[in-house]
């Protein structure tokens, strides 16, 4: 299969994740012992926004294209794609149910090949830069991002 038309399809499953949620919400009932983990919901969407805003914000400051080393993407090498991990992950906080929890799964499965695609399409761009690169930056792991950022391992230049 065309690597469009994977890319297509994950697209597909991401997008029509949300509305099939909200009808989920609708028909299935979450007992009220459970309401309390919505705020564990909330604190991972705003995360998940957070690690979005900050990565696009640096993308669009970057122009030339260039392969960016430092800020977020100095603790970790998919901040965007994590952003919207934690996003998906909420669902479950918010209706924690069997069928919410197999499409949380099916989404993150779909957004880490987007990652491991991510990572071929850099390597073929910015080659020996970019491996230098992977080996000092986690994939997604953003406490052993900041761990390492706060043990000394140098912001890389921009």
């Amino acid at each position: 299969m065309k690597q469009q038309t994977k890319a297509l399809i994950g697209y597909l499953i991401n997008g029509l994740s949300m509305p099939f949620f909200i009808y989920l919400q609708q028909i299935l009932e979450t007992p009220d012992v459970l309401h309390p983990l919505k705020y564990l919901g909330w604190a991972l969407i705003g995360c998940g926004v957070g690690l979005i805003a900050l990565s696009t914000a640096t993308l669009v400051r970057n122009r030339a294209g260039n392969l960016i080393e430092s800020g977020i993407y100095g603790i970790v090498r998919h901040p965007m794609y994590l952003g919207a991990m934690l996003s998906f992950a909420a669902y479950v906080f918010f209706l924690p149910h069997w069928i919410v929890l197999l499409l949380v799964i099916v989404n993150l499965l779909v957004i880490y090949a987007f990652i491991l695609q991510g990572d071929r399409q850099n390597i073929a761009q910015f080659g020996d830069a970019y491996e230098r690169y992977m080996a000092t930056v986690p994939r997604i792991n953003l406490l052993a991002g900041i761990v390492k950022r706060i043990n000394g391992r140098p912001d890389h230049a921009q």
